[in-house]
Parts: C-alpha cells; sequence; structure tokens
C-alpha cells in the first residue's frame, strides 16, 4: 500500500547521485547507494538486500538530509534486490520501485515493497568486440538464393528416396505451402523453394553492402522439414543446401569480406526422423524408437516404449534431448570432434542456441567452456524472448545473463516496446522507462551485445508489424494468407520502418536484419513470414546500408554511452558518446558525440533537448567533461542540415514521421 511521504522521500538508480555506480556490477566490485528524506524526525534507515538465497540489511548513515551506505556488491553472481526500510518517529515504513519497473525514482509503502535490481555478474565476464560492433543478418535458407546447379533437385531426390514428403514449388514468387496438400489431414512444412549455400555466398557482395558482419544461418544440417529445427543428422549438411565444401567455401568466402558465420544449434530436440531417433525408419543403424539396444536410446526419455515418449510442447515429431546424459555430451559438446567443435573448426564463428531456455545452465556453461577453448572469439547467442536476467523456466531463476553461459540473447522484449511505440500503442516515456531500464540491468558486455531484432522467422515482419498494426494471432493462417495490405497502410508501414530501424541502429547492442525486411517484404506469422527473398513495394535497402556506414564510422554508435529521453509523448531521443578515449566497455575508442531523435507523430514537433539538465545513467562528470561540445553545433548525417546547440539546449523542429541523426562538434 502506498502511503503519502511521496515528495518527502526519494531514490533513483538510474542517476548516479543515489547509486555509484549505476546499472549492474561484477561480483565484489564497490557500491555505495543513497537515499534522501526532507523529514525531521527520520529515526534510522536500512538497506534491505536480498536474492533467493541471501539476505543482509545495512545500517546507512547520516548526513544532512542524506543516508548513504558503501558496500561490496555480494561474491556469488546473481539478480539481488533492495528497498529501504524507513522508521519515521517510530513508526516503519518503505521506499522501494513504482510501477512495473525495477528502478528509477521509487514510492513508499506502508508494507515491504516491490525492489529494485541489483544484476550482480561474474568477474571477468566479456564478450568478443568484433560481435558487439557488428551487424548481423538472418537468412531462412531454402527462402534466400538459389545456385545455378541442381544441387537442390539432388537434395529433394535424397529425401524422397528416404520416403519424406517434398513438394517443390515451380517458381520463386509462389506462397509457401500454408495449409494440407491434397490427400492429407494435417499441415507439413515440406514445400521448398530451392535456396543453397552457393545462392548465400553468390548473395555476399550484396550483404557487405549492406554493412553486415555477422551472418546468422536458420539450420542447415539435415532434417525432414524446409524450416530443419527437426534435426536428422548434426554431421551432415542437408543436401538440398549443398554440402560441407559449400559450407567450407561459403564461410571462407564470407570471411574474406569481414563476415562471420553463425549456426542455428537446435540441441535440446531432434526430429522422429532422425539417425538417432529413427522413428519412421529412414535408416539403416538402429535408432532409439528401434531398439533399446541402440546406443542413441538413453539420450531420450520414454513413458512407455516405443510410442510415447517426452516430446518438445507436445510434438511427436520431436522427441526431447535428455540432457544430462553423459553419451549426448561428449557427442554434442566435449569430444574431440563433438557437433559444437566440428563446425567451429570447420568455419563458423558460434551458434544461436534454439530455444535456450530449454537447456540446462550447467549444460548452457558446458558449451560456452568448449566454445571459447576451441576458438576464444566465437559467440553464443541465447535464443530468449524475455528479460534474460530475471528469466524464470521451469520453476528456476535463469542465471545465463550473469557470464560463463551466453554472449548475447535474442532482445525480442526491445522489439515489443519499438513496435508498441511506432504504433501509438504506448508513448516515448514509456519506450524511455525500458531503455533505461535494460542498459541498467543487465551485465554491460552481454548489454552491448543484445541482438536487436525487428523481425524473425518466429514473428511477423516489421513492416506488417507497422502497416497493419494487428495482432497475427487472433487471425487464422486463411486470413493470414488472404489479408491484402492496402497501398496506403504500406507506405506509412515503410515509413515507421524507417524509423524503427533508425532506433534499431542507434541503440547499444548487435542490430540483426531478416532477410527481405531490407526490401519492404510483408508477411504474418509462419509461414508467411518465410517467404522467398524479393523486392517489394517502398524499399529501403538504401536507408539500411546508409545506417550500417552511419554505425560502422563511429565507435560512438558501437559501444559509446548511451542516454535517452523523451520530450513529449511522440519523440524520442537517443545520446551516443565516447569520451576521454575509452568506450562505455573500458576499452580504447575514438571520442564522439552522436544524437538521434525520433518523431513517430503525422504532425511535425518543435522540441527542445536539454542536454545538460540531470538525466538517468548520464553521469555529472560526463555532462561537464561534454559542456563545451554540447554547445557547438550538430549536423545530420542524414540531410547535412545544421542545427545550432545553446548551453547545451538543442531546438529542432522535427517533421513527421521523421528523425535526425546529428553528429555533435
Amino acid at each position: 500500500m502506498l502511503i503519502n511521504y511521496r515528495n518527502e522521500m526519494l531514490h533513483d538508480s538510474s542517476l548516479g547521485a543515489f547509486r555509484d555506480p549505476v546499472g549492474a556490477l561484477p561480483a565484489g566490485a564497490s557500491l555505495t547507494l543513497r537515499f534522501q528524506s526532507r523529514l525531521a524526525n527520520v529515526e534510522s534507515v536500512y538497506l534491505c538486500l536480498f536474492s533467493e538465497s541471501f539476505h543482509e540489511d545495512h545500517l546507512m548513515r547520516q548526513t544532512d538530509q542524506t543516508w548513504q551506505v558503501d558496500l561490496a556488491a555480494p561474491s556469488v553472481p546473481d539478480v539481488y534486490w533492495y528497498y529501504f526500510a524507513v522508521n519515521v518517529g517510530g513508526r516503519l515504513c518503505y521506499y522501494g520501485a513504482a510501477g512495473n519497473r525495477s528502478g528509477g525514482s521509487g514510492c513508499v509503502y506502508s508494507d515491504p515493497p516491490p525492489a529494485y535490481q541489483l544484476t550482480v555478474y561474474q568477474q571477468g565476464y566479456d564478450v568478443p568486440a568484433w560481435f558487439q560492433k557488428s551487424v548481423m543478418y538472418q537468412i531462412f535458407p531454402d527462402r534466400f538464393r538459389r545456385s545455378d546447379d541442381d544441387t537442390a533437385q539432388k537434395g529433394m531426390a535424397y529425401h524422397r528416396s528416404k520416403g519424406r514428403r517434398v513438394y517443390e514449388h515451380e517458381t520463386w514468387n509462389e506462397q509457401p505451402l500454408y495449409k494440407p496438400l491434397p490427400g492429407e489431414a494435417a499441415y507439413d512444412p515440406c514445400d521448398y523453394f530451392g535456396g543453397t549455400l552457393k545462392g548465400i555466398e553468390a548473395s555476399l557482395d550484396y550483404l557487405q553492402s549492406l554493412g553486415v558482419g555477422v551472418l546468422y544461418l536458420n539450420p542447415i544440417f539435415e532434417a525432414a522439414s524446409n524450416h530443419r529445427y527437426n534435426t536428422a543428422d548434426y554431421l551432415r549438411i542437408d543436401p538440398m543446401l549443398g554440402d560441407k565444401a559449400d559450407y567450407v567455401s561459403l564461410c571462407k568466402e564470407a570471411a574474406g569480406r569481414g563476415i562471420r558465420i553463425l549456426l542455428d544449434g537446435v540441441f535440446s530436440h531432434t526430429g522422429s526422423d532422425s539417425l538417432y531417433f529413427n522413428r519412421e525408419g529412414a535408416y539403416e543403424s538402429p535408432g532409439a524408437a528401434n531398439s533399446p539396444d541402440s546406443i542413441y536410446y538413453p539420450w531420450y526419455t520414454f513413458v512407455r516404449y516405443p510410442d510415447k515418449y517426452r516430446c518438445w510442447w507436445g510434438f511427436e515429431t520431436l522427441p526431447e534431448i535428455n540432457e544430462e546424459n553423459p553419451d549426448w555430451q561428449q557427442f554434442v559438446i566435449t569430444s574431440e570432434d563433438s557437433v559444437i567443435r566440428h563446425w567451429l573448426k570447420a568455419g563458423a564463428k558460434g551458434y544461436r542456441l534454439d530455444v535456450a531456455d530449454e537447456l540446462p545452465d550447467a549444460v548452457l556453461a558446458m558449451m560456452y567452456a568448449v566454445a571459447k577453448k576451441t576458438d576464444p572469439e566465437s559467440v553464443l547467442l541465447g535464443e530468449v524472448w524475455e528479460d534474460a536476467t530475471t528469466k524464470l523456466s521451469y520453476g528456476a531463476r535463469r542465471r545465463y545473463a550473469l557470464g560463463g553461459m551466453l554472449d548475447s540473447v535474442t532482445n525480442y522484449p526491445l522489439r515489443a516496446a519499438i513496435i508498441s511505440f511506432l504504433t501509438r500503442k504506448s508513448q516515448a516515456f514509456d519506450l524511455k522507462y525500458f531503455l533505461v531500464d535494460q542498459a541498467a540491468n543487465y551485465p554491460r558486455p552481454m548489454y552491448y551485445a543484445l541482438t536487436n531484432l525487428l523481425s524473425s522467422h518466429d514473428v511477423e515482419r516489421i513492416r506488417t508489424a507497422c502497416s497493419t498494426k494487428m495482432d497475427p494471432h487472433e487471425l487464422t493462417r486463411q486470413q493470414q494468407a488472404s489479408f491484402v495490405i492496402t497501398d496506403r497502410q504500406n507506405q506509412k508501414g515503410a515509413a515507421l520502418q524507417r524509423l524503427a530501424a533508425i532506433l534499431q541502429y542507434a541503440l547499444p547492442g548487435v542490430p540483426c536484419l531478416y532477410y527481405g525486411d531490407e526490401k519492404g517484404m510483408n508477411g504474418f506469422l509462419d509461414p508467411f513470414n518465410r517467404a522467398p527473398f524479393t523486392g517489394a513495394p517502398y524499399d529501403l535497402t538504401k536507408d539500411y546500408q546508409r545506417l550500417a556506414q552511419l554505425r560502422q564510422a563511429a565507435d560512438a554508435l558501437q559501444t559509446g554511452h548511451a542516454v535517452f529521453f523523451a520530450p513529449d509523448a511522440d519523440c524520442i531521443g537517443i545520446l551516443r558518446y565516447v569520451i576521454e578515449g575509452q568506450d562505455a566497455l573500458g576499452r580504447q575508442a575514438i571520442d564522439g558525440i552522436y544524437f538521434v531523435a525520433v518523431n513517430r507523430s503525422d504532425a511535425p514537433r518543435l522540441i527542445v533537448f536539454d542536454f545538460l539538465s540531470r538525466h538517468s545513467l548520464f553521469s555529472e562528470a560526463h555532462q561537464k567533461a561534454l559542456r563545451g561540445a554540447l554547445a557547438g553545433t550538430a549536423t545530420c548525417q542524414l540531410t547535412q542540415k545544421r542545427y545550432p546547440l545553446d548551453e547545451g539546449l538543442l531546438e529542432i523542429d522535427l517533421a513527421g514521421l521523421s528523425a535526425v541523426w546529428l553528429k555533435i562538434g
């Protein structure tokens, strides 16, 4: 219950005056917390710091109206929480986080309150700098580009010889199948357009023009579906895509252009039609479903042999793996030619781990250790749909954001926040609070490596999200297939998508572009978001190329500090800077100051940004050091228009549905 001391008590975890340093901390690091009260009869203030297995109360010392405690962050990496217990004239009240936030300024409560988050991560935790500075591009291999040979056709013949259903699209511009084939009872993702690894290799110059530094490929290993998340053979490239020589060539040619390959690692389950389970009998050697004597039998958990077994989310075609089985661990992770090691040695630079929530922390740590030992510069990216620092999975708090398990996670919460803002479901203030809290709660090495995506093979494309403003989950597949986006909607969607891309490339983290988004492709959910790569109205390719050039040209826009502004409900601003030769990660970098502002409204906005007032995440020392530069001139890198700054004040007339990308000084 809230009580009325709102104006007499204050703690703001996003300001250095109250929490020094702001943000997540390595284990054992020094921390100062301050609490202010104007009340004369405050007798004592205690800091209550706790986690699921930890609790400490610290008596704070008083200096005038400020109460302070100096302490060391706990030695065990974890997500900790804190609030303040305040004795006012013999009456106990509490001060904690406000609303749905876990940071910022708070409120006074009569009972133990919502707490502030304090993330404590492993000492020495780091992420390869090349990844943090990259732009990522995601490809669904069957749908990107064909090669001028019969690779795909030979692969289809191979799968047919295994007894698998294969439907080949005659032309590239057909719609993907979304309902059962004639005579079939259920939809089967068995339709193929014939994209290959050679086709991807032939497009490397195009990808390089987009500034791509990481190429993330959806699964490329043999499987009985077009999405290949039902792996049949971890050690064989799907013959529809090519062979190992094609893979090695792709990795080599990509590396020559500064592009690394990230593979999709699907390890929580296999396909039922696989070398390991072999329910359909496609392979000569016995799988787990053929004999309890199979070497793969211990990989799986049978409830009633052979037809009832534990499977992923109830899909019988996806039998779940028992990841604690030592033979499976040896095959996939630990042996000298394990699956993870094999493809790293053959040219990959890391893995995107499918459904990371389904993999135990101990297994993730094992994968991380093996990958880093094989290639210290390799990267493990986990598919996580929620805030990875507070993720609960199967009743346990996950620890994969604390170091030693993952380098990055998929930043779906950012996608949701940006789309919500641009489609007017939330305001700029909400987006600012989200950005501040995310910056404060993630370990800084991971924060600057978050995979900032706007589309993927699992969600509707960003153009569709901006054009229709609909929840595709409320539409049937038939409705999604027949839905017509009007030209007017598409044009407005393109304008909003451009603003989304500007935010995506201006924010800390790794912007991830889903194939075809730059061309303006539309698509609701699977399989409509997996259509073949093609041109579309209101192409934004040049915009994405320019954004990548701008980001790559400045250390400040890659790993610089970030401060966020919301002067009104429609406008969001992002200040990025490097100062005194060091970026936000303490690495050597070139000084620079950039400011990006977006107006989502159809109408123009005359906005004043005050850089020298108090802002979340903006240290007073940095403001003081930047004061001189913030009194100069700013030049828009998109239009070359110049704007004067007056003692840290920037007055700017933002046209409707527009943005500025300013270089200051």
